[in-house]
């Protein structure tokens, strides 16, 4: 939250605006929501308000491993600070031009004007005949990230393996090992859930996401496992095995590239099955439903600007050299 230069103006501004947020009741968010024609595509939420848990890399490969499968993909994103996701989009979109190939492309845009009704109005204008809407949220509340939640068929909570980043979830006495209360977040996502059953609609489904895991960790990841599952059994969440930490998405994220594009550009090398198996067993477990028709073509980038002959030459030395990193690991 911004202040004014720090004085005390801005701090007690910042202070009724979150005064504002905590008193805004779920039937509020849901009366607007109800208001307006709610989104034909399947809408995909990630969220979770702790920072760095990889929710715009987790966006990132759900949004392109779909637009391979020929999904129509429209993302949004939703932190107007950072921007990390589209920026993907936009390296991905400069790939493409330099190395002069075709790849499945999303739609893409960030979310300028942060409010509920600009969200619903840039989801109506761009996402038409869109099979998915992935909507990618900062890491705080917000009104406009309540009711991106809200909205959701599917919400998306990535978190990394360690007992102290699920207490956004909820917390755990380190002793008895027994839930002791829900964390700020989660309860903010219960209730909007709650609401929508209230009112006779489906509840979305909450999905965590365990991400980032290194599997050396194996004691970590067993109690990381354990308190999940407590947790789960009072909000009501499932959980799923996200990306693991590795060299060969990493390398590749900078060029806005995944494991599954490396068929399009077969001089760079061959995509790791391991991480082809993980990508789709990321999605898989989102259990996303099925399009009616057969799956349509997918969007290909943007030609753009012509780019000279020694800038592709030096682009394609620098994809090069990180795809061959990406292999050795």
């Amino acid at each position: 939250m911004k202040t004014l230069d720090g004085g005390p103006e801005g701090m007690f501004i910042a202070a009724a605006n979150d005064e504002r947020m905590r008193d805004e009741h779920p039937s509020v968010i849901m009366r607007e929501l109800d208001a307006r024609r709610r989104p034909q595509a399947h809408v995909i939420t990630f969220a979770n308000e702790k920072g760095g848990v990889g929710k715009s890399t987790l966006a990132f490969h759900c949004a392109v491993t779909l637009a391979h499968r020929g999904m129509k993909v429209l993302v949004v994103d939703c932190d107007r600070r950072q921007q990390s996701l589209d920026r993907f989009f936009e390296a991905r979109d400069g790939t493409a031009r330099a190395l002069k190939v075709a790849l499945p492309r999303p739609g893409h845009v960030v979310l300028d004007k942060q409010s509920g009704a600009v969200l619903a109005q840039e989801i109506e204008r761009l996402g038409r005949g869109c099979d998915f809407v992935l909507i990618d949220l900062a890491g705080q509340d917000s009104p406009t990230a309540r009711r991106a939640i809200a909205l959701a068929d599917t919400v998306v909570t990535p978190v990394n393996c360690s007992p102290t980043d699920l207490d956004a979830l909820g917390r755990i006495n380190p002793v008895t090992r027994r839930f002791r209360q829900a964390g700020p977040f989660a309860e903010i996502v219960a209730a909007l859930r709650a609401e929508r059953m209230a009112r006779g609609q489906p509840g979305f489904d909450w999905v965590v996401a365990k991400n980032r895991v290194r599997h050396c960790e194996h004691r970590l990841i067993a109690a990381v496992d354990a308190n999940l599952a407590t947790i789960s059994r009072h909000l009501g969440f499932r959980t799923i095995e996200g990306l693991t930490e590795r060299i060969g998405y990493r390398e590749l994220l900078s060029f806005g590239l995944t494991q599954f594009d490396l068929r399009f550009i077969p001089d760079l090398g061959i995509a790791r099955s391991a991480n082809l198996r993980e990508l789709r067993a990321l999605v898989d477990g989102l259990h996303l439903p099925c399009p009616v028709a057969p799956p349509r073509a997918a969007g290909l980038a943007k030609a753009g600007a012509p780019v000279a002959m020694s800038t592709a030459r030096n682009y394609r030395e620098a994809l090069g050299a990180s795809s061959s990193r990406a292999a050795a690991v």
